[in-house]
């Protein structure tokens, strides 16, 4: 070889040991996310609280400003709606189409990642992408994300690229679509919804360990709530609609709501109102059945 190819092909290996790995996770860990990781792995743990559609009563719904709104209200997760833009990128969005939250036009998975960028929420900022929420939460708040998508390949890809895959829920009604995450990341924690009394052992198939279960008053009767204690996983119901009316209203009838929705093993509620959910439940004493 001759002597300068030598000292190139030198310098190159010496370039490549000083580089750093290509596979080092964006998100690293902090003392916050640490504390929520460790809650998480206890199924009769303490009770989290999920801000829905991150934290919206200021700012606009799966916004990069709601994700900011719900971490300084103090939830333990945000759920935000995902979706797939026609080119393959994922952002953020709950409906089929753009029209509530933009005033644009159109079904969201068939516009491209530019058509999307030009859209504006009532804030005046565009739909944030999967990635910008997910760097916002990083080591934060945990995430759920609720797959109204069935293109989990581009989702998945950004929640290991940023190394968040310890710090997100996947959420999604249809356990198949649960699978296909957990075939492209087996780590992946996956949470199925269970809407009949019977229906644990059809919507935890194949996706074990499953660490949370998503019920509701109807299929959460005492059979299957000892099903899921069994399989030692966490409860999530949802305070949405008259219970978080009732809160937001500091009305008598608070209490006994809140207490029926713990009564059904509930160690993770989703609610609008975070901030105002856990004074609730303090000041009517009430925590987590163990």
């Amino acid at each position: 070889m001759r002597r300068e190819g030598l000292v190139g092909l030198l310098a190159l290996l010496a370039g490549l040991a000083t580089t750093p790995a290509l596979a080092e996770p964006v998100c690293g860990q902090t003392e916050r996310m640490t504390q929520l990781q460790a809650e998480w792995l206890r199924p009769r743990g303490g009770l989290l609280i999920a801000a829905h559609r991150a934290g919206h009563l200021k700012a606009p719904e799966n916004s990069l400003a709601a994700v900011e709104e719900a971490v300084e209200a103090g939830a333990d997760l945000i759920e935000i709606d995902v979706k797939v833009s026609a080119d393959g990128v994922p952002f953020l969005m709950h409906d089929q189409t753009v029209a509530r939250t933009t005033g644009g036009a159109g079904a969201a998975e068939s516009l491209t990642y530019a058509q999307i960028r030009a859209l504006r929420l009532a804030d005046g900022s565009p739909p944030p992408t999967l990635l910008q929420a997910l760097r916002s939460a990083c080591g934060r708040v945990m995430v759920d994300l609720d797959l109204k998508t069935d293109g989990v390949a581009p989702v998945v890809a950004v929640v290991e690229g940023l190394g968040m895959t310890d710090q997100v829920l996947f959420f999604d009604s249809d356990s198949a679509v649960l699978a296909q995450v957990r075939g492209l990341a087996p780590d992946a924690e996956v949470m199925p919804r269970v809407s009949r009394a019977d229906g644990l052992a059809e919507a935890v198939q194949g996706l074990a360990p499953v660490r949370v279960v998503h019920g509701d008053t109807d299929s959460l009767t005492p059979p299957l709530r000892s099903e899921i204690r069994t399989l030692g996983a966490r409860v999530w119901v949802n305070s949405l609609g008259q219970v978080d009316a009732a809160v937001a209203a500091d009305t008598p009838e608070v209490c006994p709501r809140l207490r029926a929705l713990l009564d059904l093993d509930a160690n993770i509620i989703q609610t609008d109102r975070p901030s105002d959910l856990r004074r609730a439940l303090s000041s009517c004493r009430l925590g987590p059945k163990p």
